[in-house]
């Protein structure tokens, strides 16, 4: 009878050693966006485990004091129990035996189970866990208050530089591949976009003069119409001069209720930003949303508009295409063979070499157009061809100014 209730006591100790070791990876690895969702949806449970965490650094103590605390008594009983069984070398038995219990039934199985399905568990546990949290509560508020006192000796600065990951440890990160990372694909290249916002200019991601189409702010309010409607614009530029001074926009609903088509459009020019091309994209993304702009004109250094750039162009950078009224809604990408290609010249060069195998390198242009006027020295013609790196670049369609699209062959996959 009395060997039982060691046994019991022992597993008894064990399941609560495993129900903090678990909840302490539900704590850290539960979806906090997932459970704000279901707590808005009504479920209690959600809205319980929620508020439990407000103080993460309280119940991450009450886990560890729970699990620590339910590993020495298990062990105490062990002893207790064993020393009667073996009376010789029972310390030895104690530590051969107990050891793998408490490892794998109090550490390693609540663990991985409890991490697996965090945000399902963390609903259910959150009531359960405030009552099993109340039998250690004294012990917990001795640790909790004795770790405070601690982390004021030791400095909150050192401990708050180690709360944070740094970047190059984040690169690290995104380096390892296959299973030994926890991130998809996905994932990391969203995240190494979001560096390169960081390090991109505003000359790297505008669009650029022209490609874009303006009216003077002379122009009527019918003419200013008539170019909404052509263009689809939802913001058209307007200049004075000369289209290299932009000096504001026109959005298509001030017009809405103007009766006079032929009223001047000089009232309802709109002031937006004037940025410098050098400015830092990341830095510009938050003065739109600062001043509550979505466009912004791109000066050079003499005050000449070299282009326009919008909120949607700064987080293509960041999220992929986004097409606005700026975007040319031609098709980028054709694959006319296995090994040939109908691309828009104005596809970046990065882009091109991802989805083709290309291996261009980037220079001072930024897409196929830039890179091919810069090798052949000239604005070609329609059917002018020239190789580089044994990939043959045959020319579609070109203006007076610029290469419209290309023709990409490529001699074979393997390269």
């Amino acid at each position: 009878m009395i060997n039982f209730l060691y046994i019991f006591a022992i597993i008894l100790c064990v399941a609560f050693q495993g129900f903090f070791s678990g909840s302490e990876m539900v704590i850290l690895s539960s979806n906090r966006i997932k459970l704000r969702q279901a707590a808005k949806r009504g479920h209690k449970g959600a809205a319980r485990f929620l508020k439990l965490i407000e103080k993460p650094e309280w119940a991450l103590a009450t886990t560890s004091t729970g699990t620590n605390m339910f590993v020495i008594i298990a062990s105490v009983f062990s002893a207790v129990w064993l020393d009667g069984v073996f009376r010789v070398n029972s310390e030895l038995y104690t530590i051969l035996i107990i050891t793998p219990v408490l490892l794998i039934f109090g550490e390693i199985l609540p663990r991985t189970i409890f991490r697996q399905k965090a945000d399902t568990i963390a609903r259910k546990i959150a009531s359960l866990f405030v009552y099993v949290s109340g039998i250690i509560l004294p012990l917990t508020c001795f640790v909790y208050w004795t770790s405070r006192v601690f982390y004021k000796l030791i400095g909150r600065d050192a401990l708050k530089r180690n709360l944070y990951i740094s970047k190059k440890e984040l690169e690290l990160a995104l380096s390892v591949d296959g299973e030994g990372s926890d991130l998809e694909t996905g994932e990391k290249k969203l995240i190494r976009r979001v560096f390169q916002l960081f390090e991109s200019d505003v000359s790297d991601v505008m669009v650029p003069l022209v490609d874009v189409t303006a009216i003077s702010y002379k122009a009527t309010v019918g003419k200013a119409i008539e170019v909404i409607n052509s263009t689809s614009y939802s913001r058209l530029p307007i200049y004075k001069g000369r289209i290299d001074n932009l000096v504001g926009i026109i959005h298509p609903l001030d017009l809405i209720h103007v009766t006079n088509e032929n009223a001047p459009i000089i009232p309802y020019i709109r002031e937006v930003p004037f940025v410098p091309e050098s400015k830092k994209a990341h830095d510009l993304l938050l003065l739109l949303q600062k001043t509550r702009n979505s466009i912004a004109i791109v000066l050079d250094e003499y005050g000449g508009t070299v282009g326009i750039i919008t909120i949607e162009d700064i987080l293509e950078e960041v999220v992929g295409e986004i097409n606005d009224e700026y975007d040319d809604d031609t098709k980028q990408f054709v694959r006319l063979g296995d090994n040939k290609f109908l691309v828009n010249a104005r596809m970046e060069i990065e882009h091109a070499n991802e989805i083709m195998n290309l291996r261009i390198p980037k220079e001072d242009y930024e897409t196929i157009g830039g890179f091919l006027l810069k090798l052949m020295g000239k604005i070609p013609g329609k059917g002018e061809s020239i190789l580089f790196d044994n990939i043959r670049f045959t020319i579609r369609s070109s203006g007076k100014k610029s290469i419209h699209t290309v023709i990409v062959e490529i001699p074979g996959k393997d390269r």
